[in-house]
């Protein structure tokens, strides 16, 4: 049968029998339930779910490229959908899919890499950032944690809800996809004590006399890390991003005190952008950097496009995780009473303490750090109630 839907050109069916009377019934039958969805705002003819869900990727990616989502969330949801979602569901219609058929979507995507499909499975290929990669599947092999389920329920949801959008389903269609909540585990942080005996061992190690010109280099460039992370709260991405540019301020203010040397900082990572106060104890970290890059570079100063953080020709270093974690271990600080490792994030979670505990408001402070108020509360403001001490111990009078 060929028949046309204003807004939707001409659709062919075929009627699935050589019977003459069947084929009228069948084609009767397929007319009125097109004309049923258009009157009710959807399209004529149902759509399976594979074929939403590849418009979908195609959506993402579309919005990637032009710079309406992060161009890594584009990257992630392909992948996502191509090896749980369309195997799942695959050509079931996307307007038939109902609220039991997510719980058992959910129940086969746990087992998924343990006695599912993934189980014999000896490698991943994906596309990253353009490249095709190719990594063993064995690290998958368990129930995926409750952050990667919640994570994998958002972009599911956001799929139908899209799918609504574009007349697919109604919005009463859209099946309830269940976000396991995740419990609040905030990564380890450091005691001003603790910050201290790391800075004075960095110290140490940095001013070493049997070690070479290259390793005093790395060293100092640790210990201004430490110093600008633990000042700033910045994030280890914010922190590889910035350039001497980003330091506003600092180039007229260096022969000032440092009392008065009111530097801001421009801090780009994790999609976003903004411009916050340091705690002026982060200076010393960027003056031993400035010096630094003057040593290297012929007495030249750095432009305002060359990196803060640079290796001896000048190119951005992308991480310090080796020489950080060298110097966590010598210092015995490199998990916490928990067991919790730490890492460059760990300087962040100290900075926010410190700030609440010396009674800076928290909505300033989460302005200033670029999050919330609220997920301050829940990960970052490890304020040991040690430190409160005096405040807890008020005299109640008679």
């Amino acid at each position: 049968m060929r028949f046309s839907v204003r807004g939707e050109g001409q659709i062919r069916k075929s009627l699935g029998t050589s019977d003459e009377a069947e084929a009228h019934r069948v084609a009767m039958k397929l007319w009125h339930e097109a004309q049923y969805r258009r009157e009710h705002g959807l399209r004529a003819v149902q759509r399976t779910f594979r074929a939403v869900a590849e418009e979908f990727c195609d959506h993402m990616d579309r919005l990637a490229r032009d710079g309406e989502v992060r161009h890594d969330r584009g990257d992630r949801i392909r992948p996502l959908v191509e090896r749980y979602f369309m195997p799942f569901f695959d050509k079931k219609p996307i307007d038939a899919i109902t609220d039991a058929d997510l719980t058992r979507y959910i129940a086969w995507r746990k087992a998924y890499w343990t006695t599912g499909p993934g189980k014999d499975q000896t490698h991943l290929e994906y596309i990253r950032a353009g490249k095709r990669v190719r990594r063993p599947a064995t690290e998958m092999r368990r129930i995926p944690s409750l952050s990667s389920q919640r994570g994998e329920a958002v972009v599911l949801r956001q799929l139908f809800r899209q799918a609504a959008k574009w007349g697919y389903i109604n919005q009463s269609q859209i099946p309830d996809v269940d976000t396991p909540r995740v419990p609040p585990s905030p990564r380890p942080s450091f005691s001003a004590k603790e910050i201290e005996h790391l800075r004075k061992l960095a110290e140490a190690r940095m001013s070493d006399p049997q070690i070479n010109r290259e390793v005093r280099r790395d060293r100092t460039i640790l210990y201004a890390y430490i110093t600008i992370a633990a000042n700033t709260g910045m994030r280890p991405t914010e922190l590889k991003n910035l350039n001497w540019g980003d330091i506003l301020h600092y180039r007229e203010s260096m022969a000032k005190p440092v009392g008065e040397r009111d530097i801001r900082i421009r801090a780009r990572g994790k999609g976003k952008a903004r411009e916050f106060v340091p705690h002026l104890g982060a200076i010393a970290g960027f003056d031993m950097l400035w010096m630094l890059w003057k040593t290297y570079n012929q007495n030249n100063l750095p432009a305002d496009t060359d990196p803060v953080f640079a290796a001896a020709d000048g190119r951005r270093l992308t991480s310090l995780n080796n020489g950080l974690n060298a110097l966590l271990e010598a210092a015995d600080l490199k998990t916490d009473h928990r067991g919790k490792k730490r890492d460059a994030y760990s300087f962040r979670h100290f900075y926010i303490s410190q700030q609440l505990c010396a009674g800076v408001d928290v909505f300033v402070l989460a302005r200033n750090t670029g999050t919330s108020p609220d997920m301050i509360d829940k990960f970052y403001g490890q304020v040991s109630v040690e430190q409160f001490k005096d405040a807890l111990r008020p005299s109640w009078g008679a």
